[in-house]
């Protein structure tokens, strides 16, 4: 019954004024927003970097070179243990995947040399489909050629729409003339600001210093799928053994994980978003706080009479969570629908991925829900520890 109660009195003291309690709520919303923002570009930073390898390649295992401690570095790996993967129980494909991000400058009249990713496979491999190319794999075969994605920077000058492309070179890659004769959709990283998609025999002549003079010798990944029926991780294990300790075999997820674990833990850009979160719960809580302190001192007189009517601290502490519960379901709401445009905006503006699911959105929804409960629980201290005589 005191529950009841607890929260019939927390809603009419909440809605007593909806002008005053959206006011209220409005730094709260503040707050919402910016752990949603922070949030958003830790995991954007997480997602963007891994996007490739989780959305784009179809994959069941990952090789790598021992020494690669990330995608976007560039220690390579002898062609050999790729093709010794394809004799491996289990295996159904083995393919090699190329990438260059440092000597891989990129030049057009009107725009400033800048390096770009540049990523070679086959593009007639089911492993690759996602990337939409199947159809453009004849003007890929041809020499010079490239495709562009359209969520690169502007600033490489890439065509955005199939309207841009034209039969006349692009530009140059690495000195050499290149043309695009085609365009898919990534998305970019923290690491790299654009990419290209070639075959491996374009990416031998742009990239001929690689390997020694071999530039196919040396694969930046080896990617493996399985047959249907084989679990994943035996075929890992039986990889391990044939190729030896001087590579990395992974399965898909395993390789995600690690790669998120990187950017977390070993890089002090995670720490920065994370640490962002945390400010804004601790400015919420704040906010909060004064909120709730001020809401009490308010109604000090109506809470006096209740006490001395016997009411147990439970009650009045009741009374604080529930009004706590209602501000955080009323700033949390708008705070929502403020960072969905938000990240609409950071996708469109700077082609990072930025995007909400269940779990995210629950995460910032629980910080909510338990920095008004805290901020309540503080401001509630005076009124359990003063004796109603002299509340009046």
């Amino acid at each position: 019954m005191h529950l009841i109660l607890a929260a019939n009195l927390a809603w009419s003291n909440a809605t007593d004024n909806w002008q005053r309690l959206f006011v209220r709520c409005s730094g709260i919303t503040f707050a919402v927003v910016l752990m949603f923002m922070q949030t958003g570009f830790r995991n954007a930073l997480f997602d963007s970097n891994v996007r490739i390898m989780e959305e784009k390649i179809n994959t069941d295992i990952v090789i790598r070179s021992k020494s690669r401690f990330m995608l976007s570095s560039g220690q390579t790996m002898p062609l050999r243990y790729v093709i010794a993967a394809q004799s491996c129980q289990g295996v159904q494909s083995a393919e090699p995947l190329y990438i260059e991000n440092v000597a891989s400058e990129i030049r057009r009249m009107g725009f400033i040399a800048r390096k770009i990713r540049v990523i070679a496979f086959d593009p007639t491999s089911d492993t690759f489909s996602s990337f939409g190319l199947l159809s453009l794999a004849d003007k890929l075969a041809e020499r010079g050629t490239a495709a562009a994605d359209i969520k690169s920077k502007k600033m490489f000058g890439l065509p955005r729409s199939p309207d841009e492309l034209t039969a006349s070179s692009f530009g140059e890659l690495r000195g050499k003339k290149i043309r695009i004769v085609g365009l898919f959709e990534s998305g970019i990283n923290f690491s790299n600001d654009g990419n290209m998609i070639m075959t491996p025999e374009n990416f031998a002549e742009y990239f001929s210093f690689r390997g020694g003079g071999n530039p196919l010798s040396r694969v930046d990944y080896g990617v493996v799928s399985c047959e249907p029926d084989p679990d994943p991780n035996q075929v890992v294990s039986r990889l391990r053994t044939l190729l030896g300790s001087n590579v990395i075999v992974q399965t898909r997820n395993d390789f995600l994980r690690s790669e998120r674990d990187f950017w977390g833990k070993n890089t002090p850009i995670g720490l920065i978003f994370w640490v962002g979160t945390m400010i804004g719960f601790v400015v919420g809580l704040i906010i909060c706080y004064q909120v709730l302190a001020t809401d009490i001192g308010d109604h000090m007189g109506e809470f006096a009479t209740i006490k001395a009517m016997g009411y147990p601290p439970v009650f009045f502490a009741a009374v604080v969570v529930f009004q706590a519960l209602l501000m955080s379901l009323v700033s949390f709401i708008p705070g929502l629908v403020i960072a969905l445009i938000a990240f609409e905006g950071v996708n469109v503006g700077t082609g990072l991925t930025m995007f909400l699911n269940f779990e995210r959105t629950a995460m910032v929804l629980g910080l909510t829900v338990l920095m008004c409960v805290i901020s309540g629980t503080i401001a509630l201290r005076k009124l359990l520890s003063a004796d109603p005589a002299s509340l009046f």
